[in-house]
């Protein structure tokens, strides 16, 4: 009896040591010896969660004590040290360092922020390391050449049309009808990356819902079910202490009942993709001359004709969730975040909407402003200065990703003169100096002017939206062509408004974005 006493305080003692001592000593020895270069913050259990809820409830930002981190540290701060249960970490912010981060990306492994992401995008590039990370980043490379987006661009156009043709309508019926931008721009993008995936429109692949009654499109489940498996993971302490002590064996172990309704749906989405990627397979295998030059064929080409085997049908299907969810979402938000800032400054809009008018019209024969949407060119994208500064702005203001996916040191090794050990959290935060007043005068306030003309190209550092190094945003370049070309459409054929009356949030979730999404009202423009 004395001995099993004895062992089960021993156990108690560590428990309480390991969740509750180690992180608050650890942040403590880390500030006694790198002094002001570095902050603090620590909350016993979730930890850095604590603060993204405690800033969202008091300032309506999730991320604001890091906005005022700049304003009161600026340049001074080259890190803040945190804890997230029993793991300590550093999120860098200095430029220098964040490059020295991301030049090092071997030294380092993501972790799972949701079970859903390690679920569905383990065997994808986001996560691979390695040799894998290089053929698989090579592989896709190719179709995310500048050059090669030229093939999406009229599929884009086609998309912008048909989402403005339809709300259109819908503002025939109710012209105050309140618009959500960010799900409008979702629809088009999601679109996108579906067609460049499958060659094939989303609107005609659905998946069953859980009670099986109604079938939803299968891209409408792939973000539901990410965003569900991340408030999943924020609301309930107890999953995160299993995320915390399981990992990945999680749904595998003592699994509660919203585990396991996330799990059948993981599941049943999975292998609704790989149905899709099989199919296609078989269609290719009997008749080769049924071939296009999208994603999926690209792959399955590599198998049947090319022979390679290490190409699987995972990687396939885990490429094409990681890529659609980053591809919908970020893009979404981007354009969605744009939108409602032209919507605030009337004056800005109206002359981007000039500079698009005074371009297209030189080649347009028609007042039509469908007509005249149709003239646009893939070359007249890089000629609208104040539309791309729109969306630099805009990206400066609400990054969708406001840093990179949490990593773990896989090694000791010194960021600067910061000394990171093995096990050690490491993150990114690019807002800090987008939201720094030494870096951009006004930081709070939309102004894309400050992107005209080359300017600001001193600060390339400070400002890093697609992240940065080798593991950059492969599908940059696509976001930017399709942010382009929703506000090009969207600014020729409507005024946009803002509602008054609303109260904009700016939220973290997997993403960082808007809360709530309806957010303006657009006004038919006549020819």
């Amino acid at each position: 009896m004395l001995l099993n006493s004895i062992i089960i305080s021993f156990v108690i003692i560590l428990i309480i040591y390991k969740f509750l001592l180690y992180p608050k000593l650890r942040l403590i020895q880390i500030k006694r010896k790198y002094g002001d270069k570095i902050k603090v913050i620590h909350h016993y259990g979730p930890g850095l969660l604590v603060e993204y809820k405690k800033s969202y409830t008091q300032n309506k930002d999730s991320l604001s004590f890091l906005r005022q981190m700049a304003y009161q540290n600026g340049k001074s701060i080259q890190a803040y040290a945190f804890n997230i249960g029993t793991n300590v970490g550093y999120s860098f912010v200095d430029p220098e360092l964040i490059k020295q981060v991301h030049q090092n990306h071997d030294a380092f492994q993501k972790i799972d922020v949701s079970q859903a992401i390690a679920y569905l995008f383990s065997n994808s590039l986001l996560f691979a390391t390695g040799k894998s990370w290089q053929k698989q980043r090579q592989f896709l490379g190719k179709s995310f050449h500048y050059d090669e987006i030229k093939n999406y661009f009229p599929s884009i156009k086609d998309i912008c049309l048909k989402v403005s043709d339809r709300i259109s309508e819908e503002l025939i019926q109710n012209p105050n009808k309140e618009i959500k931008v960010v799900k409008t721009c979702e629809q088009i993008t999601s679109e996108v990356v579906f067609r460049a995936f499958f060659g094939a429109t989303s609107e005609n692949i659905f998946i069953s819902t859980e009670n099986g009654s109604t079938k939803i499109p299968i891209s409408q489940e792939l973000v539901s079910v990410i965003m569900d498996s991340f408030r999943i993971l924020q609301q309930s302490k107890l999953i995160q202490l299993k995320s915390q002590l399981l990992k990945r064996k999680t749904f595998n172990i003592f699994p509660l009942k919203e585990e396991k309704k996330l799990l059948n749906r993981l599941i049943t989405l999975k292998q609704a993709c790989k149905n899709i990627v099989l199919k296609r397979k078989e269609e290719l295998v009997s008749d080769p001359s049924l071939y296009k030059k999208n994603f999926i064929d690209l792959y399955l080409k590599e198998i049947i004709q090319n022979s390679n085997n290490e190409i699987t049908i995972e990687e396939i299907v885990d490429n094409f969730c990681a890529l659609f969810f980053a591809g919908t979402d970020t893009t979404g938000n981007m354009t969605g975040a744009a939108l409602y800032f032209l919507s605030l400054n009337p004056k800005i809009q109206q002359e981007a909407r000039e500079e698009v008018m005074q371009i297209i019209k030189q080649k347009a024969n028609s007042s039509d402003l469908k007509d005249i949407y149709n003239y646009l060119s893939f070359e007249d994208l890089t000629k609208l200065d104040l539309i791309n500064s729109i969306l630099k702005e805009s990206l400066r203001l609400l990054p969708p990703a406001s840093g990179v996916l949490p990593r773990i040191s896989n090694r000791d090794i010194k960021i600067g003169q910061f000394e990171v050990k093995k096990g050690d959290l490491v993150n990114t935060h690019f807002i800090y100096h987008q939201s720094n007043p030494e870096v951009y005068e006004n930081q709070d306030q939309f102004n894309p002017y400050r992107w005209m003309k080359g300017k600001e190209q001193n600060n390339a550092f400070n400002f890093t939206p697609f992240s940065l190094g080798p593991r950059n945003c492969i599908g940059q370049h696509l976001a930017m062509i399709e942010g382009k070309c929703i506000l090009i459409n969207f600014l020729i054929n409507f005024d946009i408004m803002p509602i008054p009356q609303k109260q904009v949030q700016y939220e973290m979730k997997v993403i960082y974005g808007l809360q709530p999404d309806d957010l303006v009202y657009f006004r038919k423009r006549n020819n």
